[in-house]
């Protein structure tokens, strides 16, 4: 059996390494996206730790709401606290002693749960400003130890992946170019 020894044009060939690139490019976008998002919790808890500022906990809700299993989950807190500035403030963290809400709970901010005496009372780490954050002080240095993640493992792969449509998109423009040159 013998080779096919037909080429493919030169302005296909650019073409489609063109578009190699730009799903290159999107790859490696998307990959440091979810690198960034897979360190975010420990990046900010080790933030707060260096230069977070203190408040007690006041008050505290948990937000519950019925996941894709059918079954009923505390996603989130809500911590009303008192600031090292003398203010009350009140910001969301995903971060605290959890529990499994009961089957006929209700969907939404719940004000007494289980864990709410575990809470009330607690420091908190805090930061006002352009990307607020709180967390409880018993939840930082899990969070700030915290290793990769998914989200990691996955930004790395897509960022591996990209850098290899990448190369292969400059090697099909080279190519396209000498053949553009010789023809």
């Amino acid at each position: 059996m013998t080779a096919n020894n037909q080429q493919i044009p030169a302005g296909t060939l650019r073409t489609a390494s063109i578009i190699v690139l730009v799903f290159a490019a999107v790859l490696l976008l998307f990959g440091q996206g979810m690198f960034r998002a897979g360190g975010s919790d420990s990046a900010t808890a080790q933030e707060l730790q260096d230069s977070g500022l203190q408040g007690t906990v006041m008050d505290a809700r948990a937000n519950v709401v019925r996941a894709d299993d059918g079954e009923w989950h505390a996603m989130a807190v809500e911590l009303t606290f008192a600031g090292s500035d003398g203010q009350e403030h009140t910001l969301q963290s995903n971060h605290f002693p959890s529990y499994h809400p009961p089957l006929d709970s209700t969907g939404g901010w719940v004000a007494d749960f289980p864990t709410k005496d575990q809470i009330v009372g607690q420091p908190v780490a805090y930061r006002l400003g352009g990307r607020p954050a709180v967390e409880l002080e018993s939840e930082l240095p899990a969070l700030a130890s915290d290793g990769w993640g998914m989200p990691n493992y996955l930004g790395l792969t897509l960022m591996v992946l990209g850098g290899g449509a990448a190369v292969g998109g400059v090697l099909g423009l080279r190519q396209a170019g000498r053949r553009r040159k010789i023809t």
